[in-house]
C-alpha cells in the first residue's frame, strides 16, 4: 500500500503549494488527481517517487518509508518510477540503448525481445537507431514511457504522460498500462489538467485545489454530479443556466426536446464532430449553452433537462 500522509510542500514562505496531502492507495489500480497546471500535482508526485522533499508529512510504500533527496545518495525509490515532462533520457545514446540499460537484469534474448515489444508499443521502430537529442518532443515523451514501462516497477507515476501524442496512441498506451496494472498488480497514478482524459482510465480521482483534496470520487461522480462549475468544467463541456439565485448545472447530453414548458432556446449553430453534432443555442436571458446530438439541431425551440443539478 501506498500511504501519503500529511503532505506539505512550500517553495516560498508566501505560498504553501500542498496543504496536508494524505490517502491511502492499493496495488492494482489506476488513481487519477485532476486539477489546474501549476497546483501542486507535479510537486506531489516528485515527493512520492522521493524525488523531492516534502517540507511537512511522510510517504510509504508497503509500511517502509520513502526517502527524499536530503536522505538518498540517489534520489529516488527503485520500485517507484515517474514520468514527467522532464523526460531524463540520455540524449546521446539511441533510442534502443536508452530501453536496454533499463533491463539489464534480464536474459539476453528477453532483454531484446522486450525491447522490441515496448518500441513497438510506443512506435519508435523507425527511430530506434537515432540518438535520443535528434528525437521531437513527442518522441521523447514516447520514449520516456517506454523507459518507465520497462522497468516494471511496483509503482508508476505518470505525469501529464499523453500530452504530445496523439489519439491512437494515448489509447494504445492507455489500454498497455490498463493491463499491466490489472496483471502484474501494479500501483498507477495519473496526473492531469484534462480530466476527460483521466475519466478513460481511472477507477478513482481526486480533484486537487488550491493545494488541498477538496474531493476524491468516480469518474461518473465528477461528470454527472459536479460540485461546481470549475470543478464540472475539467471533464467535460458543462452548462449552467441560472434560475433567480439558483444556477442549474448540467451535461450537453442531460436534456431531452419538448413542445411546450422547459426552457426555451434559440438555434445559433452547429458544428460536425466525428461522433456527434454540437448545437450552440441561446436562452431567453441571453446565456450560451451546449447541446450534443447524432444530427444538428437547428429546429430545436424547446429543450426540458433530465436532471438538475442545482446550486445556489
Amino acid at each position: 500500500m501506498l500511504s501519503i500522509r500529511q503532505i506539505h510542500f512550500s517553495y516560498n514562505e508566501q505560498k504553501e503549494v500542498l496543504q496536508g496531502i494524505s490517502i491511502d492507495l492499493k496495488p492494482g489500480e489506476i488513481f487519477g488527481i485532476v486539477g489546474a497546471s501549476g497546483g501542486g500535482k507535479s510537486t506531489l508526485l516528485k515527493i512520492v517517487s522521493g524525488l523531492l522533499d516534502a517540507s511537512k508529512g511522510t510517504v510509504h510504500w508497503n509500511e517502509e518509508r520513502v526517502l527524499g533527496p536530503s536522505e538518498r545518495l540517489i534520489p529516488g525509490h527503485p520500485e517507484i518510477q515517474l514520468v514527467n515532462q522532464d523526460f531524463n533520457l540520455d540524449l546521446f545514446h539511441t533510442v534502443k540503448e536508452n530501453i536496454l540499460v533499463k533491463i539489464l537484469h534480464l536474459p539476453e534474448i528477453d532483454r531484446i525481445r522486450f525491447c522490441n515489444e515496448l518500441l513497438d508499443l510506443v512506435e519508435l521502430n523507425e527511430v530506434a537507431s537515432q540518438q535520443a537529442r535528434y528525437l521531437s518532443g513527442g518522441e521523447q515523451q514516447r520514449l520516456s514511457i517506454a523507459r518507465a514501462l520497462a522497468l516494471e516497477s511496483e509503482v508508476l507515476l505518470l505525469d501529464e504522460p499523453f500530452s504530445h501524442l496523439d489519439a491512437h496512441l494515448r489509447l494504445k498506451i492507455g489500454a498497455y498500462i490498463k493491463q499491466l496494472v490489472e496483471v502484474r498488480n501494479t500501483l498507477c497514478i495519473l496526473v492531469s489538467h484534462e480530466g476527460d482524459e483521466v475519466m478513460q482510465w481511472c477507477g478513482e480521482i481526486a480533484f486537487l485545489n488550491k493545494g488541498k483534496f477538496t474531493r476524491i470520487d468516480t469518474p461518473e461522480g465528477f461528470y454527472f454530479n459536479p460540485s461546481n462549475f470549475n470543478e464540472g468544467a475539467y471533464f467535460g463541456e458543462l452548462n449552467e443556466l441560472k434560475e433567480g439565485r439558483t444556477k442549474i448545472l448540467f451535461r450537453p447530453c442531460e436534456y431531452k426536446i419538448v413542445k411546450k414548458d422547459g426552457f426555451e432556446v434559440e438555434f445559433i449553430d452547429s458544428v460536425f464532430f466525428g461522433a456527434y453534432w454540437k448545437s450552440f443555442f441561446k436562452t431567453t436571458n441571453k446565456q450560451t449553452i451546449i447541446l450534443h446530438a447524432n444530427k444538428s439541431l437547428k429546429k430545436v425551440k424547446r429543450i426540458e433537462l433530465k436532471s438538475k443539478n442545482t446550486k445556489a
